[in-house]
């Protein structure tokens, strides 16, 4: 099967398997208008899990690439399209009134929008095995995680 996978920043030496976690990437373009100033337009990135239904800032759109896998290693995301748009715009809008003083709610455009999965590497290091985010680098050992 055929999908959409970000970039990977690390990897484990010997990586073994992975499962591919779900998200939507937003990139947003925020319009204030304000009273007796210039208006105002800012640019947005937001990642929505898919699985735990947070929204991440980013500080751009990452790269993404297609890659064919087997079905059994993609988590199945728990939340659609319509709900990760709107917890995208609800983080952009608090992030923006942090920023900008307008009387008015921003108007909210979609620039891009992809669907894309987070890779999770599953290793094993000294007798043990591990988790670790192909983004951040950081490694969890699985017995915690379970």
């Amino acid at each position: 099967m055929k999908v959409n996978v970000m970039r990977t920043i690390f990897k484990p030496d010997v990586p073994e398997k992975f499962v591919l976690y779900p998200y939507w990437i937003f990139h947003l373009r925020l319009f204030y208008k304000r009273l007796g100033r210039s208006d105002k337009v800012l640019d947005y990135f937001a990642y929505v899990d898919l699985y735990r239904f947070g929204a991440e800032r980013g500080d751009s759109f990452i790269d993404i690439y297609e890659w064919d896998v087997d079905e059994k290693l993609i988590m199945k995301p728990l939340v659609g399209y319509e709900d990760a748009k709107t917890k995208a715009f609800e983080s952009a809008i608090h992030w923006g009134n942090m920023r900008i003083v307008s009387w008015w709610m921003p108007r909210i455009e979609i620039v891009k929008h992809e669907q894309a999965y987070k890779v999770f590497w599953i290793f094993e290091e000294e007798g043990e095995k591990y988790v670790m985010d192909s983004l951040t680098g950081e490694k969890f050992k699985m017995k915690d995680l379970i």
